[in-house]
């Protein structure tokens, strides 16, 4: 039984099935644009307080990141299935991409998952 198949509920068990689901680096270039907007956006609403800016921040963001999982990865997006732990994981993904290290949690994710598959 696949990952997405039984349900997770740690956040722990949810990140590298989320890593691996953004291997594309155009992927993860359109979330990384997603993920600003909606910090954008965010701020924008908070300085004017119109409305339409937090109505618009879902809507623009996924949109992004929905294109990078059609267009590029080819998958389905994780949100549909777990939008919590999507949104965190975005966030996460977001930050480590700033810090330059995502490229780093991508290969020790995919080695675990190798690991973990070769039992």
């Amino acid at each position: 039984m696949s990952t997405l198949e039984t349900k997770i509920k740690r956040f722990s068990d949810f990140w590298p099935v989320y890593v691996l689901s953004h291997q594309s680096r155009a992927n993860r270039f359109f979330h990384f644009l997603a993920t600003l907007t909606s910090i954008v956006m965010g701020i924008v609403f908070a300085y004017t307080h119109k409305f339409v800016f937090l109505i618009l921040m879902p809507v623009v963001s996924y949109a992004f990141a929905w294109a990078g999982h059609f267009i590029h990865e080819k998958n389905t997006p994780l949100t549909w299935t777990y939008p919590l732990y999507s949104l965190i994981a975005d966030y996460k993904m977001f930050f480590l991409i700033i810090s330059g290290k995502m490229q780093k949690e991508i290969v020790r994710v995919q080695s675990e998952s190798l690991t973990r598959s070769s039992i």
